[in-house]
C-alpha cells in the first residue's frame, strides 16, 4: 500500500535556499577546522584555501556544490538497483546501517532497528539504578537483539567496560572486546564506536573473519564507526584520524554533527540547522577529495540549552525543528537522505517521560517523511535500557501503521463488505475479520490499551514492568548464537594481539 504523502515541511523553498546558502557561506568564511594533515592536503589540492598551521580549510562554493552533486549521484546509483521493489536498508552495499533512519523509498519501511550508540551506562531495572555494564550485561544485550526479529544489526549499544568481577577493561580494549562478543554471539553484527584509529585494523580483521572474506566484508562492513564533529565547525584529531583510516580502506563515512542551540550555536534553532549542514558538507568534502570512491552518509542530532540546568537537552521542540530543517534540505534540495536525531532523548530511565519524548520526536520525524525506529538509548545517549527497547518497538509499531496509509484496493472491498452485513451489521465474528485482523491492527507488548477504569489493573500492567518481563521471557527462550570454533579461535587471536599492542599504549588518543 502506498504510504501517506504531503509531508510536514519546516521551511519554505526560499528558506531552504537560505539554509543552503548560509551553510555554504560558513564554509567559505570562517571555514572548518580539520585536525588532520592528509585531509587538509586533499582539500587544498581541490581548491580550498588551507591554513595548515591553524588547521583551517576555507571551502569554496564551487567545491561544496561538486560534493553535493557527487553524493546525490552516489545515492541515485545506490537506489537504482532497487527501483520498483521493496527492500531493506541493510541491502545497500558499504552502508553503515544504524537504522535510526529509514527514509521512504518505494513503500512504507519495515521496522528495522539497530543496537548501537555506545552508551556508557546500563539501566538495571531490578536495582533501579544506572551503572556500568559488565560482560554478562553485554551478552544479554546481544542475546536480546538475537531474539528480536526487528533488530537487524547489533553493535556496542552499551560499552562493555567492566568484567563480571568488577574490574575495569583497558579503555582502548573496550571496543575490541565488545566487538569480539558481538562477533561470537550474534548473527547480525553492526557498528562499533571507535575512540582511536589504532583500534580499526583489529576491528576490520574481526569483520573479515565474521564475513568470511575481504570482498564480503567491504560490501557490508561491520565493527566500524559513525563519526561526530565537535560544534562549532571542528573535526577533532581522533575523529579525523579514524575517518582518514576508514577512507583509505574504502569504508563508508557517516558523519553525525550535534549542534547545540544556545551553547555552541546562537539561540535561534535555525542556527543549529545551518551549522549542522555546514559540518556535514565540510566532512563530505574532505572525504570525497581524499577518496572519491568512499561512500558518504549523514545524520543531524541537534540539542538546545536547558535554561534550568545549563546543560544540553535533545527532546525539546527547538531541537526537533532544527533536525527537520536539515532533513528537508538534504531530501528536497540535495536528493540525499539525512537521518534525524530521533535516537537521542533526555529521560534517564524508561517510563512516562521516555515514552513521551520518543513519541514526540519519532512522530515529528515520521510526519516529515523521515521515519526512524531507534531503540534502547535514553539519558542523552548516556544510558542503554533493554526495557526501553521493548517500549520503543511498541512505538515503532504504531509509527509504521501510521506510515502505511489507508485506501487503495480497500475502498471497493470495504463497500462490498458493508453492504453484505447491511444496516446494524457487526464484523467481529466474520471470516473476513479473522483472516485480516493481524495485517490491519497494531499489536504491542508493553504499551497496551487498557479499556478499564481499574487503578489496580493499570498499576499491575505498568508498561516498564511489562517491558522488563518481556525481556526476561525473550532471554530465557532465545537460542544463543555461537560462531564456529575456527572463527571463534581466530577472533580470540585478534583480541589477544590487540590486548598486547593497544594496552601498552599511553598518552592521547590518535
Amino acid at each position: 500500500m502506498r504510504p501517506f504523502t504531503g509531508f510536514l515541511k519546516m521551511l519554505t523553498l526560499d528558506e531552504l535556499e537560505k539554509l543552503h546558502d548560509n551553510a555554504v557561506s560558513l564554509l567559505e568564511n570562517p571555514g572548518m577546522k580539520i585536525e588532520n594533515e592528509a585531509l587538509l592536503k586533499s582539500l587544498s589540492r581541490a581548491g580550498a584555501k588551507v591554513d595548515f598551521e591553524a588547521e583551517i580549510a576555507r571551502i569554496p562554493k564551487k567545491l561544496t556544490d561538486e560534493i553535493i552533486a557527487l553524493a546525490a549521484a552516489e545515492e541515485k546509483e545506490r537506489m537504482a538497483a532497487f527501483s520498483g521493489s521493496d527492500f531493506s536498508e541493510t541491502d545497500i552495499e558499504n552502508k553503515l546501517t544504524y537504522s535510526w533512519h529509514s527514509p521512504f523509498r518505494n513503500s512504507a519501511p519495515k521496522i528495522e532497528a539497530s543496537f548501537g550508540g555506545g552508551a556508557p551506562l546500563f539501566y538495571d531495572h531490578k536495582k533501579g539504578i544506572n551503572r556500568y555494564a559488565t560482560k554478562d550485561d553485554f551478552i544479554n544485550m546481544v542475546n536480546l537483539a538475537q531474539a528480536l526479529p526487528e533488530i537487524v544489526t547489533v553493535g556496542n549499544a552499551v560499552h562493555y567496560v567492566k568484567e563480571n568481577d568488577g574490574s575495569d577493561l583497558a579503555p582502548k580494549m573496550v571496543a575490541i572486546k565488545g566487538a569480539a562478543l558481538v562477533a561470537k554471539h550474534s548473527s547480525k553484527p553492526g557498528c562499533t564506536t571507535i575512540i582511536d584509529r589504532r583500534q580499526l585494523p583489529y576491528l576490520m580483521e574481526m569483520g573479515r573473519i565474521v564475513k568470511g572474506s575481504a570482498s564480503r566484508y567491504i560490501k557490508s562492513p561491520v565493527f566500524v564507526n559513525i563519526h561526530d564533529t565537535e560544534t562549532l565547525l571542528r573535526l577533532t584529531r581522533p575523529e579525523a584520524a579514524i575517518i582518514e583510516a576508514m577512507a583509505k580502506n574504502n569504508l563508508c563515512i557517516s558523519i553525525l554533527p550535534m549542534p547545540l542551540v544556545g551553547i555552541s550555536t546562537p539561540i535561534f534553532p535555525v542556527s543549529a540547522a545551518i551549522v549542522g549542514t555546514a559540518e556535514i558538507l565540510a566532512v563530505w568534502a574532505a572525504v570525497k577529495t581524499f577518496n572519491n570512491n568512499c561512500a558518504v552518509e549523514a545524520n543531524c542530532v541537534s540539542g538546545v540549552l536547558n535554561p534550568a540546568t545549563g546543560t544540553a537537552c535533545f527532546a525539546a521542540p527547538e531541537a526537533v525543528m532544527a533536525d527537520l530543517a536539515v532533513g528537508q534540505l538534504f531530501r528536497q534540495k540535495y536528493g540525499v537522505p539525512c537521518g534525524l536525531g530521533v535516537g537521542l532523548i533526555d529521560a534517564p530511565v524508561p517510563g512516562l517521560l521516555s515514552v513521551y519524548e520518543r513519541i514526540f520526536k519519532s512522530t515529528a520525524s515520521t510526519l516529515a517523511g523521515e521515519p526512524s525506529f531507534p531503540v534502547g538509548i535514553i539519558g542523552g545517549a548516556v544510558v542503554f535500557s533493554m526495557e526501553q527497547v521493548i517500549l520503543d518497538l511498541d512505538i515503532a509499531a504504531n509509527q509504521r501503521q501510521l506510515i502505511k496509509g489507508i485506501g487503495q484496493k480497500h475502498f471497493d472491498s470495504s463497500l462490498e463488505l458493508i453492504r453484505e452485513r447491511g444496516i446494524g451489521g457487526l464484523f467481529i465474528d466474520t471470516r473476513h475479520t479473522a483472516a485480516n485482523f493481524r495485517d490491519n491492527l497494531t499489536f504491542r507488548h508493553a504499551l497496551i490499551n487498557l479499556k478499564s477504569t481499574s487503578v489496580s489493573e493499570a498499576i499491575a500492567k505498568d508498561p516498564v514492568q511489562a517491558a522488563h518481563n518481556r525481556c526476561i521471557q525473550l532471554l530465557e527462550n532465545v537460542k544463543p548464537y555461537l560462531i564456529d570454533e575456527d572463527r571463534e579461535r581466530a577472533i580470540d587471536e585478534v583480541v589477544n594481539r590487540a590486548s598486547e599492542e593497544l594496552s601498552a599504549l599511553t598518552g592521547a588518543m590518535e
